[in-house]
């Protein structure tokens, strides 16, 4: 873990941050808060869709036939 005030953190903000990859990174305010970095972990930059988790399923039906189903349901409200 990486403790720095808030001078500190300002003059070595990459420092920190290349810390915070590897622990946790706390920054003491003046006024006595304390702050934790933590990086997102963005994993559609490594290739990896958003959406590759959710089960799916194959079903014999053609675009057209979604479109007309979708155009069906939305003309009964």
């Amino acid at each position: 873990m990486l403790v720095l005030d808030i001078t500190d953190f300002s003059q070595n903000v990459n420092k920190a941050l290349d810390a915070a990859l590897n622990g946790e990174v706390i920054i003491n305010n003046n006024n006595g808060i304390s702050y934790k970095i933590t990086p997102i972990k963005n994993e559609t930059k490594k290739g990896k869709s958003p959406l590759e988790d959710i089960p799916y399923i194959t079903a014999d039906i053609t675009t057209q036939e979604i479109v007309e189903l979708i155009r069906e349901s939305r003309a009964g409200k």
